[in-house]
C-alpha cells in the first residue's frame, strides 16, 4: 500500500509498505480504505515541527478527518460501509488506515467524499457547543474565522445566539451571512480587543485559533461580566499564564476540552442530523481538492490563510498515483 511519511517540515515522502492485516486487530478495531482527507489547522505544526530524533515519524502522520470504506474489522461496523470520522493517533495519510471504530461513523448519504469529510470538524463544533448553558439570546464572538471558526459562527446562530461578530484579519466579508455571520471585523484579535466597542461587551467568546498565548488573552479581554469563553484552537505549549485577576473580576467561566473517543461517534451523528437540516452548508467550505500525490502541496497551501480559501482536502481516489 502507499503511505505518505514526514521526512522534513512540510515534506511527506510516499512510501510502499505492508498493509495491516485483520489478524492484527484488537477488538473494536478496523481498516478503512482512505478515500479522502480533510487537513485541520492543528495538522500544520506537527508538519512543521518534525521530530529530530532517530526514529523516523510514522506512517500516516499527521492527518486525522478521513472518509473510507471498511476493509476489515473487528467490531459493530461492516465491510463494505463508507464511514467519517477520525483517523486514530492522525496516522489518515495512508491507503490502509487501523483505527478505532468508536472514531468513526457509518453514512449514507447522499455526499461525495470530498464534502463528507467535513462531517468531522463539523462533529468537534457541535461537541464543544452542546456543553455549554443556551447560547439563546447570547452576543456571541468568534476569533479566528479559518474552517473551524466560520461552522463555529453558523452554528452559534443556530443556537439563537443574538448576534455573531467574527474577527480575522482574513477578510471574510463576502461569506459572512453564509456562516452566519452578523459583522465581520478584518483586524488582528489584539487589535480588535483594545477598541471600546469590544471590550467586555461578548456574553460567549469563542477562541478558535490557537497555537498561541495572546488570542486567548484578547478573548478573555473582550468578554462580559459572567460571560464564558472557549478555548477550542489547539496549544503549543503545555503551560498558558492567564490574566486570573480578569477572569476572577469578571466572574468568567473558561471551557477548554477536545471531543472524546467515546463521544465521537454520537458526534458526528450531531453532525449528520446538522446538515440534514442545511444541507447547502458545505457547498463553499471545501475550496481546494488537491490528489494524494500532491499531499505536501495541500498542507502547504492550508498553512496560507487566503480570502478564497477554506477547507482543503486530499483525494486519495482519483490520484493517478493511486496503488
Amino acid at each position: 500500500m502507499w503511505a505518505y511519511r514526514l521526512e522534513g517540515p512540510m515534506r511527506l515522502v510516499r512510501h510502499e509498505t505492508a498493509p495491516p492485516q485483520e489478524a492484527e486487530l484488537t477488538p473494536d478495531e478496523v481498516v478503512v480504505r482512505f478515500r479522502t482527507g480533510g487537513i485541520c489547522g492543528s495538522d500544520i505544526p506537527r508538519c512543521r515541527d518534525v521530530g529530530t530524533g532517530p526514529d523516523p515519524e510514522p506512517f500516516g502522520s499527521s492527518l486525522h478527518e478521513i472518509v473510507g470504506e471498511i476493509v476489515a474489522s473487528r467490531s459493530d461496523l461492516d465491510v463494505g460501509q463508507r464511514v467519517v470520522g477520525w483517523a486514530t493517533n492522525s496516522r489518515g495519510l495512508s491507503e490502509y488506515v487501523r483505527t478505532s471504530a468508536d472514531e468513526l461513523l457509518a453514512i449514507e448519504l447522499d455526499l461525495d467524499d470530498v464534502h463528507a469529510v467535513a462531517l468531522q470538524p463539523l462533529a468537534c463544533v457541535l461537541h464543544a457547543l452542546s456543553r455549554l448553558p443556551s447560547i439563546t439570546g447570547a452576543r456571541t464572538a468568534v476569533i479566528g474565522l479559518g474552517p473551524i471558526g466560520l461552522l463555529f459562527g453558523h452554528a452559534l446562530k443556530d443556537a439563537g445566539a443574538e448576534s455573531v461578530v467574527g474577527v480575522d484579519p482574513i477578510d471574510r466579508s463576502d461569506i459572512a451571512a453564509t456562516y452566519g455571520l452578523d459583522r465581520v471585523e478584518c483586524l488582528s484579535s489584539r487589535s480588535w480587543s483594545r477598541r471600546p466597542d469590544a471590550a467586555d461587551g461578548f456574553d460567549l467568546v469563542i477562541e478558535a485559533v490557537g497555537h498561541q498565548v495572546g488570542t486567548l488573552e484578547d478573548a478573555i479581554a473582550v468578554a462580559a461580566p459572567d460571560a464564558t469563553v472557549v478555548y477550542f484552537g489547539n496549544p503549543d505549549d503545555d503551560y498558558y499564564p492567564i490574566r486570573l485577576g480578569a477572569m476572577m473580576d469578571k466572574r468568567l467561566t473558561l471551557q477548554a476540552g477536545r471531543t472524546p473517543i467515546v463521544g465521537r461517534r454520537s458526534a458526528l451523528r450531531r453532525a449528520v442530523d446538522y446538515l440534514a437540516r442545511y444541507p447547502d452548508l458545505f457547498a463553499s467550505y471545501v475550496t481546494d481538492v488537491l490528489p494524494v500525490d500532491q499531499a505536501s502541496q495541500a498542507y502547504e497551501i492550508a498553512s496560507r490563510p487566503a480570502p478564497s480559501r477554506l477547507k482543503v482536502v486530499i483525494d486519495g481516489v482519483t490520484s493517478p498515483t493511486r496503488s
